[in-house]
């Protein structure tokens, strides 16, 4: 069982960059997905602000 665990996670492994760094961190979908994570928790944050004061 702990081979076939170790043998799936070497041929799943993410691809990396000549320094170390995961390739995944430069895909721009991934990189347009955690900015519109951002600005949606921006908006959470002044909503809940602006409802704090109007109340």
């Amino acid at each position: 069982m702990e081979l076939a665990t170790s043998t799936l996670l070497d041929r799943t492994a993410p691809r990396h960059r000549g320094n170390g760094e995961r390739q995944l961190a430069h895909n721009i979908f991934m990189q347009v997905t955690w900015s519109l994570l951002a600005v949606a928790l921006l908006g959470q944050l002044f909503l809940l602000i602006w409802l704090d004061v109007v109340s």
